[in-house]
């Protein structure tokens, strides 16, 4: 009765609370008592393949600051093993270990291994290890245990049975709902992403029409930038709206052309920040073998590891080429970067699952899962360092056979709405900087503002605002928040050590409510997309205070 009141009173406590940090501090207390003085238990990061420490015990005191934070998996070691096999590996004979003194210590093919730091650390006593299991068979964390009721052996049944084995699998619950969550979060940033570009995108449509509602000859000089600008949402939408509907699909064959260039869409703004340039030659290619959602996971986990790869180098440097070719019954991506590329002693072990690179480039575990993957519709994933440096990834998929498009007609922008009716302002005067990234958006302020009686001035990047705020008198800054190298906080700090005394406006496609730092660091924050009458009340606003 005392062990089913303990697993019934864990259950509970998992079902009531979603912090794994509790489940964790109930767990290791209860492992405790069945007679283990070493615990250390860690969650697996299913991005980078490592394994992060939650909690570490040695001989019942708690060591968790001193312990690494990180910790990448070993196939030569037990833990390694354990997750290869998918089972706790159980050392009772710790001397029967190769003891790795050196990190580039292979070791006997033959004998399991044991770093230097790691027998140390277990006093040269038996131990236990293993990954934790998920409800499909996936780790999610990892378990090691010593000291059991002293320096004795682990029995057998004690981890395949009883108490333990139920500790574990809550302890697999409570790190697998942490995985959903963390997902959760990652796909909310993925939609703010999204809304940032669109109402980029709308605040160009938007200046534009206040510019073209002036007069017809105003009206026809815009139109065209309307219709691109237009058209480029409704591409977003279309997008968005393909990824959802794959994601509901059965596997079959997959737009490989289409669906690199919606993730490359999607992608523009986590690579406009550090400054990457994209050379994409993307031609019209058969359609391939496979399914949509994980080529498109495939697709991006390239452009990710490339990411992380290029922050490395300095901007001017920070290049990716991305190549489509139908390569007569195959179709090869090829996704290059100009990063410090992969290290000699992983190239010939990439694709082995949980290795990983010294460098945070990439991650072992995402091309362990790519390659699975794709193998599983007779494609595949190679990795190689380029003469001229950095490193290339090549995915090959097979053609399907019936190369049927099914790319349904482009909408057309349709009827145009009935023109506002020209703006009549009082005449004003003002000297403005306008700052943004995107051309457009100061072309249109510019545009705007200046047959009303101001003076605009633009830049594009926080260099040449900063500069241009140096050199003359400006009695109002509007600046994008949102620029590569440095941000409009970075401008707006700038321009005050500079004793710059105008005002100070951020523009912005993030939802304002959660911009607390920026709303300090400037007058006012004006959400895009805006209207030209939302420009002028600012102006008005600050400028007459």
């Amino acid at each position: 009765m005392g062990a089913f009141d303990l697993l019934a009173g864990l259950t509970a406590r998992l079902a009531s609370t979603g912090r794994l940090d509790e489940l964790v501090d109930a767990v290791l207390h209860e492992i405790g008592v069945l007679g283990f003085g070493t615990i250390w238990i860690a969650r697996l990061d299913e991005e980078t393949g490592k394994l992060s420490t939650l909690k570490d015990i040695v001989d019942g005191v708690e060591l968790t600051r001193e312990a690494p934070e990180l910790v990448a998996l070993d196939l030569r070691q037990p833990l390694g093993h354990g997750f290869r096999e998918g089972r706790m590996i159980n050392v009772t004979d710790p001397t029967s270990l190769h003891i790795l003194e050196r990190e580039d210590d292979l070791g006997p093919p033959d004998k399991l291994a044991v770093s230097r730091a790691a027998y140390d650390r277990l006093r040269g006593r038996p131990f236990a290890c293993g990954p934790l299991l998920g409800s499909d068979g996936q780790p999610v964390g990892a378990l090691s245990l010593s000291s059991y009721r002293g320096d004795r052996p682990i029995p057998e049944t004690v981890l395949s049975q009883g108490l333990l084995r139920a500790f574990m699998d809550h302890l697999s619950i409570a790190m697998e709902r942490a995985r959903h969550a963390a997902r959760a979060s990652r796909l909310e940033a993925d939609a703010m992403v999204v809304a940032h570009d669109l109402n980029n995108h709308s605040a160009i449509a938007v200046l534009a029409v206040d510019v073209g509602s002036r007069s017809p000859a105003d009206a026809f000089e815009m139109l065209p930038s309307i219709r691109r600008t237009q058209q480029a949402i409704g591409d977003l939408v279309a997008r968005l709206q393909r990824i959802a509907r794959s994601r509901g699909s059965a596997a079959g064959t997959a737009n490989l052309q289409q669906i690199v260039e919606d993730v490359l869409i999607m992608a523009a703004p986590i690579l406009r920040e550090p400054s990457i340039t994209v050379d994409a030659d993307l031609p019209a290619v058969p359609l391939v073998r496979g399914d949509a959602v994980v080529v498109h996971q495939v697709v991006v986990n390239l452009l990710v590891n490339a990411r992380d790869a290029l922050v490395q180098v300095p901007p001017e440097r920070r290049r990716i080429q991305v190549r489509l070719r139908d390569d007569g019954g195959v179709v090869r991506l090829v996704v290059a970067d100009t990063g410090p590329g992969i290290a000699p002693e992983v190239l010939a072990r990439l694709f082995e699952r949980f290795i990983t690179t010294k460098r945070e480039a990439h991650h072992g575990l995402g091309l362990a899962s790519a390659q699975a993957a794709l193998e599983e519709f007779g494609g595949r994933i190679e990795g190689r360092n380029a003469p001229t440096g950095g490193a290339v990834f090549e995915v090959t998929l097979v053609a399907a056979p019936s190369p049927a498009s099914g790319e349904p007609a482009r909408s057309g922008p349709g009827e145009p709405a009935e023109p506002a009716l020209p703006l009549t302002e009082k005449p004003r005067y003002a000297r403005i900087l306008a700052v943004d990234d995107d051309s457009d958006v100061v072309y249109f302020i510019r545009a705007y503002l200046e047959p009303l009686g101001y003076e605009v001035v633009t830049a594009t990047d926080a260099g040449q605002a900063i500069a241009a705020a140096k050199a003359q008198v400006f009695d109002l800054v509007l600046c994008d928040l949102g620029m590569p190298k440095h941000s409009g906080l970075d401008v707006c700090r700038s321009l005050r050590e500079a004793s710059y005394r105008g005002k100070l406006v951020l523009m912005t496609g993030w939802d304002i409510a959660t911009l607390r730092t920026e709303q300090r660091e400037c007058d006012m924050l004006l959400k895009k997309p805006f209207q030209g009458t939302d420009l002028i009340h600012v102006i008005d606003t600050l400028l007459a205070a």
